[in-house]
């Protein structure tokens, strides 16, 4: 597996906001890692439950940061679709979301990803994005 860092030190907002720590990367197997340290700021039903907008940020976060690390910084994945199953609450904490490329062309990618907290399966999800060359 090889580890790849994002670069951190100038993250986007919305991942400082969702307690974003990392990204491992694993090209052979078109996987990858994040992980996320939500607070009690992100919940409902007093503080006790994750708001499902949370839960679908860290997974679509997962998915579409695996195809940037895929097509080495040079694409800007836009979501057309994110479909999110909720499985079970998740509660203020660590998340790990782990993504995997279902397929990806030149123009579209599809991805699947995983939410879990504590060894339990919280949210799966899919996306379809459309992948936007960057200027150099």
């Amino acid at each position: 597996m090889t580890s790849t860092k994002i670069n951190f030190n100038n993250p986007p907002k919305f991942l400082l906001m969702l307690g974003c720590t990392g990204v491992d990367f694993d090209e052979v197997n078109n996987s990858s890692t994040m992980k996320f340290d939500i607070s009690a700021d992100y919940t409902h039903s007093n503080g006790t439950i994750v708001q499902g907008g949370f839960i679908t940020a860290m997974l679509d976060a997962a998915m579409a940061h695996l195809v940037i690390l895929k097509r080495n910084q040079e694409v800007n994945p836009l979501s057309l679709n994110v479909n999110v199953n909720f499985i079970a609450p998740g509660a203020p904490g660590t998340f790990i979301a782990s993504a995997n490329i279902t397929k990806m062309g030149k123009n579209i990618a599809f991805t699947s990803a995983e939410l879990h907290q504590n060894d339990v399966l919280i949210a799966t999800s899919t996306s379809t994005n459309r992948l936007i060359l960057l200027s150099k």
